[in-house]
């Protein structure tokens, strides 16, 4: 994509800082404080809120332009404003699919589908776990991410959601000390108890699992295709193992995700605001999106090109596509999210290694909640 630009803008040179992914908030938080931040910085969803309030990223809505911003999908441009401003673009978008490995439900003695409820899964995963692999390690039915993450704690929303839950109360207040936060709960709890789920798992560790035929099912974004290709060692042929599907179905009777983007700021220290935000519309423009696309599988979260037919030729297209439109929108950026996702990933474990009630961990969290989202 960057040589693309180059060739078409023969005045400019792109480079590339490489950071490991888990260390790019605090190295270029470093940076800027230093006075040497890049021009523009990748970001994600769940550590975002954390560059919306600083006072290191820049405000894009003049920089892009009103036709432009209107043109993003509404719930991943909320995900990007904070205080009523774009501070960021939502790049790679993607919401959570089911991903199911239709060899180790036929192993189980399982129908060729997916769950539809939780309820199913839940029995389906009982089954699925029974299994061994041929040298006797343990198969779990299901995977979910319950380390001490950021990222770990807003994908719990989407638990919360399937339940019927929210963070907030229609009047804008906090309270998850409610009987749909105990029922999540109450779900996590199972799964560890019954040894259904790995413990203390990372979403890596669960596309690893994934890929080796050591899970039954999980939960990610569009991430997985390419990942299980790399890692189970048997490329394309791998993708006739298994499936995407719709999260299975809660108390609301309906599929609720959440969704996410790798998003794109610029740095209020650049001195090239104007060329970042050129580039940044070249990367999300279709040709590169659909480069993107046919690579990783992203979805493109503006209106005008995630509705092309380039973008939906796919059974996986589809079932991405289909549960964007069933999608329930994150927290409203606030100074204390980044926080708060945290302290949901940290009541999960409570509840799953610590042991703790699901009614004292719901309370629990209530008190934090209404502290860092105050």
């Amino acid at each position: 994509m960057a040589d693309t630009y180059m060739n078409l803008h023969k005045n400019i040179k792109i480079e590339f800082i490489g950071i490991p992914f888990a260390n790019i908030k605090d190295q270029t938080f470093v940076m800027a404080s230093s006075g040497d931040a890049p021009d523009i910085i990748q970001t994600f969803t769940a550590s975002f809120p954390t560059y919306a309030a600083s006072d290191i990223v820049e405000p894009l809505d003049e920089w892009l332009g009103k036709d432009y911003v209107n043109d993003l999908l509404p719930s991943y441009k909320e995900d990007y404003t904070y205080n009523g401003k774009l501070m960021g673009i939502p790049w790679a978008a993607s919401p959570y699919v089911l991903y199911w490995n239709k060899e180790l439900f036929k192993k189980a003695g399982l129908e060729p589908k997916p769950p539809k409820t939780i309820d199913e899964m839940l029995d389906i995963a009982r089954k699925i776990s029974k299994l061994k692999t041929d040298s006797g390690e343990s198969i779990y039915g299901i995977g979910e991410p319950t380390d001490k993450l950021p990222i770990n704690g807003m994908i719990f929303l989407k638990t919360l959601y399937s339940f019927g839950g929210s963070i907030f109360e229609p009047n804008g207040k906090v309270n998850v000390n409610t009987p749909e936060t105990v029922s999540a709960f109450k779900y996590y709890q199972t799964l560890a108890s019954e040894n259904l789920m790995p413990q203390s798992a990372k979403l890596k560790d669960l596309r690893n699992l994934f890929s080796i035929g050591r899970l039954g099912m999980y939960t990610d974004g569009y991430y997985g295709k390419a990942v299980f290709r790399s890692l189970s060692g048997k490329g394309e042929a791998f993708d006739s193992t298994w499936e995407a599907a719709l999260i299975p179905s809660g108390k609301s009777g309906r599929s609720v995700s959440i969704g996410e983007a790798h998003g794109l700021v610029i740095t209020k220290d650049s001195k090239q605001k104007k060329e970042a935000a050129n580039f940044i519309k070249f990367l999300t423009d279709k040709d590169m999106m659909l480069l993107y696309h046919q690579k990783s599988d992203v979805v493109s979260a503006r209106k005008s090109i995630s509705s092309l037919p380039d973008f939906n030729s796919s059974p996986f297209d589809k079932v991405l596509n289909e549960q964007m439109n069933a999608v329930n929108g994150l927290p409203k950026n606030n100074r204390g999210l980044e926080q708060s996702y945290l302290d949901m990933a940290d009541a999960i474990l409570k509840v799953t290694i610590a042991k703790e009630t699901p009614e004292k961990i719901a309370a629990d969290l209530d008190a934090r909640l209404k502290q860092s989202l105050k």
